[in-house]
């Protein structure tokens, strides 16, 4: 389980460190664009289409794995803080059967999408010329299939883990 687990963090990680790049790189872009268009009076062409298209959808939904991983998604666990030790972890499983689920199909829905766009090789024309889109269409279901096996590998590493049965005395 380790190995697995290792494995998966270096590919969250990878994917994270792509994410940031593409947010680097947006900036930079912007930053250019916005120089450009002062100074020179002369924008660039493409800068709106492939900020939303190409680093937007990186920033966004390519560190869905690493953010999964560290079990750093937005929560509220008013009640199930109040909830004994062993119906959290009931809870917290049947949670992470319905995500399982849900990103599954969300995979799925994007595979289909990205083939079907791949094979028509979708474009957005922008002046100046034809913005290639296709490839952008296969970031949501590699960044969703990321996130579904870390999903599996925490709930095999829930079922696995004995539940407490009671406080310790440092909590």
């Amino acid at each position: 389980m380790t190995r697995l687990n290792r494995m998966l963090s270096r590919l969250a990680d990878a994917l994270f460190y792509v994410a940031m790049l593409a947010g680097a790189l947006m900036m930079a872009h912007v930053t250019v664009d916005v120089v450009s268009r002062t100074v020179f009076h002369h924008p660039l062409p493409g800068t709106g289409e492939i900020t939303a298209t190409y680093y937007m959808i990186a920033v966004a939904f390519l560190p869905l794995a690493w953010v999964t991983l560290r079990d750093q998604h937005v929560s509220a666990d008013l009640f199930t803080s109040l909830m004994p030790d062993g119906m959290r972890k009931g809870s917290e499983i049947f949670v992470e059967l319905l995500t399982i689920a849900y990103v599954g199909a969300f995979v799925w829905q994007t595979w289909v999408s990205a083939m079907s766009k791949t094979r028509r090789a979708e474009v957005w024309e922008i002046f100046g010329g034809y913005l290639p889109i296709w490839p952008t269409r296969w970031l949501l279901p590699v960044a969703g299939a990321a996130m579904v096996l870390v999903l599996l590998l925490r709930l095999a590493e829930r079922l696995t883990t004995p539940t407490p049965t009671s406080k310790t005395e440092t909590e």
